[in-house]
């Protein structure tokens, strides 16, 4: 229990933070797409550092402040799935239900993640061949791997009430 006591701790610092800040990017956001002038400090994401002088580059703003919120949706259900673990609630329907959640918004955040990594380098004019593995695989597989963790949990629950009926 103290793992999890220490995951939930970690998961919840991590969304009081992201939940303060993300009006703030929002808002800087729409301030740097209207007037790229005020601010003329480099914007960087985990895709790269963002050319604002072409709409590509605000294209790929929009894009990551998008999966911002999309990932803090699914850190918002990873935390009512923890609170779950820890009250000990955990083959129930709820919980396979959250973890779908997770999964369905982790693998939109791939997708996310792979178009504003794709209109990054368009605006700076970068695109190319990449071999290797970049965050949209692992995200995608995340996502994947959350979805097949939901079915396993379904089938868990199954067993469960089949094993309560048998005497």
């Amino acid at each position: 229990m103290k793992k999890l006591n220490l995951l939930k701790t970690i998961v919840d610092f991590t969304w009081i933070l992201s939940v303060i800040f993300f009006p703030l990017v929002i808002v800087l956001s729409i301030m740097i797409i209207i007037d790229k002038e005020t601010f003329d400090i480099p914007v960087t994401f985990t895709t790269g550092t963002i050319d604002l002088t072409n709409s590509f580059g605000k294209v790929s703003l929009v894009l990551n402040v998008l999966n911002f919120g999309v990932v803090l949706y699914a850190v918002h259900f990873f935390r009512k799935l923890l609170g779950s673990f820890v009250k000990r609630i955990i083959f129930e329907d709820k919980i396979s239900i959250l973890l779908d959640k997770i999964g369905g918004l982790i693998i939109i955040a791939s997708i996310f993640q792979l178009s504003s990594d794709f209109t990054t380098k368009l605006s700076k004019h970068e695109v190319g061949i990449e071999f290797g593995y970049g965050p949209f695989v692992y995200l995608l597989v995340l996502g994947l791997f959350f979805k097949v963790l939901s079915e396993v949990f379904k089938m868990a629950i199954n067993i469960k009430e089949e094993n309560e009926l048998t005497i």
